[in-house]
């Protein structure tokens, strides 16, 4: 049997519409350190998002959803699919720029879509090309 044409997805050459690949993440200790140490700080009940300015062009992601204040994997794993998917959608317009995301109370007990916007509206703040946001 031949598979529906209607059920093929067709991606852009060159690969996947929306990775997050390892060049976009913050992977060890010290570039989160970095980002701790340096960063402006805005939040929210659901979120909090550290954001620190560098030189490069490519913004990185890295995420810090405590097991202390989300007890179940399964919570944890939603939160981070959650920031991570918002991310790829809107790392085109943050260039330079390093984001660690931790999560809220009130993230816990809200729906997809609140927090989707709920961190569209934090990252919307370092996407204005007028505003310099180094601290």
């Amino acid at each position: 049997m031949q598979p529906s044409a209607t059920l093929e997805r067709r991606l852009p050459e060159g690969g996947k519409p929306f990775a997050f690949p390892r060049q976009n993440r913050l992977l060890d200790g010290n570039e989160f350190k970095q980002v701790f140490a340096q960063a402006r700080r805005v939040g929210n009940a659901h979120w909090t998002l550290l954001a620190w300015k560098h030189h490069e062009p490519k913004s990185r992601l890295g995420l810090a959803i405590a097991k202390r204040f989300v007890r179940r994997a399964h919570e944890r794993n939603r939160l981070k699919r959650i920031a991570r998917e918002t991310f790829r959608h809107i790392s085109s317009q943050l260039q330079g720029i390093d984001f660690v995301v931790m999560s809220g109370k009130a993230a816990l007990t809200s729906d997809n879509a609140t927090l989707h916007a709920q961190l569209n509206k934090l990252f919307a703040q370092f996407s204005s090309p007028i505003n310099d946001h180094r601290t």
